[in-house]
């Protein structure tokens, strides 16, 4: 398979990715291919035990002793930034006949086919998606100091193809990441991201995604009117490709499966529909392994916000 996909993730986000993968199998058919790099054990021993054949799971220890060395010196989601670039990289060497590795955070859903985006632009060596951010209520001025912050891009969906252009900056993605992932606005760093906005100036070919319907979430959304018709989901008139959602965390209160996030204002109807498929499969994993637990704790909830 030429362009496959691939993240990164520890078992709190198992779920949210479950239900990523079901959101492809829909509009892909299951012709894909995702490689995932499991930072803990229970994330790798659930997703094998599931034995979907379009998943191939792999422990971060397969990285060697240096990378696990950035483990004992980083906060998790630190690390997890920093072997973005690494990983990527890690499947072009290791599988010859992929052309196109997509990396996709564990919280993206999709409505229409991702593939979609890399037709259109198919000479293109990176593709970038940028973070729109926008809301009603916020000042231009406050808008251009979180830009400054957090960067133009967003890193949750990246694509790389496999041309002299994009494998020059993946590795420097990749070294830039190892050597600093944190947030430190004095110097400029904001993890894996804030680096997105050097690359169209250090090197030719990298695009902005121009395909519309990519990249909603909660930087944006509220700019949108959210419809459906026919099991298709709509931007104003555009079909939605993927939501992002980011900053949510899965939950359980009484039973129930719920989600947490900072979303609040006029929250779009896709979240009710990401919720039902979550609570389903908190079920299937349930059913393969009673003792997982994937949800998100207070501890988990207080380090994010």
């Amino acid at each position: 398979m030429e362009s496959v996909y691939c993240t990164i993730m520890t078992k709190s986000r198992l779920y949210q990715f479950l239900a990523l993968v079901l959101s492809l199998n829909k509009v892909r058919a299951g012709d894909f291919r995702f490689y995932v790099l499991c930072v803990d054990q229970e994330a790798y021993q659930v997703l094998t035990k599931l034995k979907w054949n379009n998943l191939k799971a792999t422990l971060d220890e397969e990285l060697g002793a240096d990378i696990l060395a950035l483990k004992k010196e980083r906060r998790i989601h630190e690390y997890c930034w920093s072997l973005k670039g690494l990983w990527l990289e890690t499947i072009f060497q290791k599988y010859p006949k992929v052309k196109r590795v997509t990396f996709m955070d564990s919280d993206l859903y999709f409505w229409e086919d991702p593939e979609l985006i890399f037709k259109a632009q198919s000479d293109c060596s990176v593709l970038l998606s940028r973070e729109e951010k926008y809301s009603p209520k916020w000042r231009a001025s406050f808008v251009k100091r979180l830009t400054r912050l957090t960067g133009e891009y967003n890193s949750g969906f990246i694509s790389f193809k496999r041309d002299e252009m994009g494998m020059a900056c993946l590795s420097w993605w990749k070294e830039k990441t190892i050597e600093a992932c944190r947030i430190d606005p004095r110097k400029g760093i904001f993890g894996d991201q804030r680096y997105l906005n050097e690359m169209p100036k250090v090197f030719s070919n990298i695009c902005d995604i121009t395909t519309p319907g990519v990249n909603v979430g909660i930087w944006n959304y509220r700019k949108y009117t959210f419809s459906e018709k026919d099991r298709r989901v709509f931007i104003d008139q555009t079909p939605l490709i993927f939501y992002h959602f980011t900053g949510v965390r899965v939950i359980k209160h009484e039973n129930e499966v719920e989600l947490v996030h900072e979303t609040h204002e006029n929250t779009p109807f896709v979240f009710t529909l990401y919720q039902n498929t979550l609570t389903q499969i908190v079920m299937v994993v349930k059913q393969l392994e009673p003792d997982f637990d994937g949800f998100a704790t207070k501890e988990d909830l207080q380090k994010y916000w």
